[in-house]
């Protein structure tokens, strides 16, 4: 992982009526920024096809106004994670705005000189759409941007966090319908709380273990629900149920877990589908512990996320509609490792 990279995650939602193809559309982004340009990667879901081009656009704030920068052009009709669009290091260079300072994304459905916003999201809690931003999106020119709405308590900006150095954390609740408030994380100088109440060692020891097992048991008691997904519980595991990306990486890299799960776009799918994962612990009665990840699917044949290094295990009269089971991965307390 190169020194200055950071991730983004977001849920866009319903906006503009009309332009679904059955359910109520939505879409998952997920952002990556490295060496000053930004990758975006989304998988757009229940948007009809229509005699218009849909493209996605960031938009930043410079100076307390608004302005938009267009990502590229998103495929309505295909079903799985896109990938390829990205803002250069120069444009932002240009416009002289950093990609820390993103504040929405917008897609936009756009028919000669007309355009929608189907799909709207939010990448802060406290920055709420309001219809100043659709004239910034649909009417303003990005060199004239649109001047903000003021706010309550402005946010200082954060550089990038330096992989290996601590991150700080603020706290960050979930709204509900508000399009755009479920964002799933941020980047990784401004991370949702994860809140550090592990409990005392009371004499114990990691012994020669890389991860910590305790410190992490604490860390996804106190951010996370509890959660039982199995009809009969199994010895040795406590599940919790995840929605929030972002919390769960800071966690895990907390804890000593530096595998990089959330590369591997599936387990993004998943979440995006089923609106969550699991993680869990595992403590066997000889000592072995393992960090578990619960990667939804619809049956043992979909969005299987790692080849030989995960196993099905499916969920009998499931509440979540159209989920089979999971894919467990398991990662090695002791050696720090995905274990196959």
């Amino acid at each position: 992982m190169q020194a200055g990279f950071a991730r983004k995650y977001a849920i866009m939602e319903e906006l503009d009526g009309g332009f679904s193809a059955g359910g109520t559309p939505e879409a998952f982004i997920r952002l990556d920024c490295w060496d000053g340009s930004i990758q975006v990667s989304i998988h757009v879901k229940g948007l009809k096809q229509g005699p218009y081009k849909h493209m996605l656009y960031l938009i930043f704030s410079k100076n307390g106004k608004l302005v938009p920068v267009l990502a590229g052009e998103v495929s309505a009709s295909y079903g799985g994670m896109q990938s390829g669009l990205e803002i250069d290091a120069e444009t932002l260079r240009n416009l002289n705005i950093r990609p820390e300072s993103i504040r929405y994304a917008a897609l936009t459905a756009e028919s000669q000189s007309k355009k929608w916003i189907p799909l709207f999201s939010s990448f802060e809690k406290n920055h709420k759409w309001d219809e100043s931003i659709r004239q910034v999106i649909l009417m303003q020119p990005a060199e004239e941007p649109q001047r903000e709405q003021p706010e309550d308590t402005q946010k200082t900006e954060q550089p990038y966090a330096v992989p290996g150095e601590p991150v700080q954390v603020q706290a960050q609740a979930m709204d509900g319908a508000v399009p755009g408030t479920q964002s799933t994380g941020s980047f990784l100088g401004d991370h949702p709380a994860v809140e550090d109440h592990a409990p005392p060692r009371s004499g114990r020891s990691k012994g020669t273990d890389k991860c910590d097992f305790v410190k992490l048991e604490g860390l996804l008691t106190n951010n996370f629900e509890l959660y039982q997904p199995f009809k009969r519980p199994s010895r040795g595991y406590t599940w919790y149920r995840v929605s929030d990306l972002a919390k769960l990486s800071n966690i895990m890299y907390m804890a000593g877990i530096n595998v990089p799960l959330f590369a591997n776009p599936k387990i993004l799918v998943g979440l995006f589908k089923f609106k969550h994962i699991l993680a869990g612990l595992y403590h066997g009665d000889d000592g072995s512990r393992y960090y578990v990840i619960g990667v939804p699917a619809k049956d043992e044949k979909d969005n299987k996320p790692f080849e030989n290094a995960c196993r099905w295990v499916p969920v009998t009269e499931s509440p979540v509609r159209d989920m089979g089971g999971y894919w467990l991965v398991y990662v090695s307390m002791k050696t720090g490792d995905i274990v196959v």
